[in-house]
């Protein structure tokens, strides 16, 4: 009887996975979202002519800094 419940339950929850997927998406990007508008607030104008103007984890960019991808 244990194996049923498994099993039923199993085939409950699979339709859900790629919503889940989706969900799990989103919610990364809104976080990244969030970050990269705190980093904007926190160096709204910081202007520079070559990397080493920028903070560590920044480089310069047509003037500006901006997070490093690497």
């Amino acid at each position: 009887m244990k194996h049923l419940r498994n099993c039923i339950i199993a085939l409950l929850i699979s339709p859900f996975t790629p919503l889940l997927i989706w969900v799990g998406m989103v919610v990364a990007l809104y976080q990244r979202r969030k970050e990269v508008n705190l980093l904007r607030q926190a160096l709204p104008g910081l202007a520079c002519a070559i990397n080493t103007d920028c903070p560590s984890g920044f480089v310069c960019v047509s003037g500006r800094c901006v997070p490093d991808k690497a």
